[in-house]
């Protein structure tokens, strides 16, 4: 029996609409990188090219075990659905099917991330009156880094402000095997605020195979995020 779910921005798909591959787009979404004994996620999303899919009789299959389908209600009814596991132990690949109303089974996508080598090396505090450095080495991956700060102001300091999408963040790309970045002291304050603590993420994604009978643009991605928080220190 098929479940019916109704919102603005979700579909169930008709029965011979949902036994059709072609009808489907996929978007897949591992997290690893801040636990130390597995991945920070892995979610995996299905549409139909402009609303996502919420079908029981869908089953979404990771190295030949069911993610479970999971949806949130939002406002005004929308309903989020996102396919998840508990099992999120790291693999060598990761291999995604997918089992139709009709019971046909499709490979969807297809991923093995490389071997992260790399090593960062984060100081814990940093003095208002010293440079921040981030160090690193055996850097095998290109990645982006963002930094950014969380201030106060001067006049008002219970007033606090900043974050990861300020004008004041920092981008830098790391693409070599040992180095360094600097971001000089004077990042720290300016004539109204001064930074009480420095954030910082580091983050690579690579992309994997999809079945090309999906809908266009289906995608599976491995993104590997650090992220760290620097006490600045008077």
């Amino acid at each position: 029996m098929l479940l019916l779910f109704q919102s603005c921005n979700t579909t169930t798909l008709s029965e011979k609409e949902a036994n059709n591959i072609s009808n489907i787009q996929v978007e897949i979404l591992i997290e690893d990188g801040i636990k130390k004994t597995s991945l920070n996620k892995i979610n995996a999303y299905i549409s139909n090219g402009e609303k996502r899919i919420i079908n029981e009789n869908i089953k979404v299959v990771l190295n030949g075990k069911p993610l479970k389908l999971f949806v949130r209600t939002g406002n005004y009814y929308d309903k989020y659905p996102v396919y998840l596991t508990d099992n999120l132990v790291r693999r060598e690949s990761y291999y995604f099917e997918i089992i139709l109303p009709d019971s046909t089974r499709y490979p969807i996508a297809y991923i093995k991330p490389s071997k992260i080598t790399s090593e960062f090396n984060f100081p814990k505090n940093i003095p208002l009156d010293e440079d921040f450095v981030l160090d690193w080495k055996t850097n095998n991956i290109s990645a982006n880094v963002e930094l950014w700060k969380l201030v106060h102001q001067k006049d008002k300091p219970n007033t606090h402000s900043g974050g990861r999408y300020a004008e004041s963040t920092i981008h830098h790309t790391i693409n070599t095997e040992n180095g360094s970045y600097k971001v000089p002291k004077l990042f720290y304050e300016d004539s109204l605020t001064i930074a009480d603590y420095l954030k910082i993420r580091i983050s690579s994604r690579e992309s994997g195979l999809t079945n090309p009978k999906l809908i266009t643009n289906s995608k599976v991605s491995y993104t590997y995020v650090i992220e760290k928080t620097i006490n600045l220190e008077n």
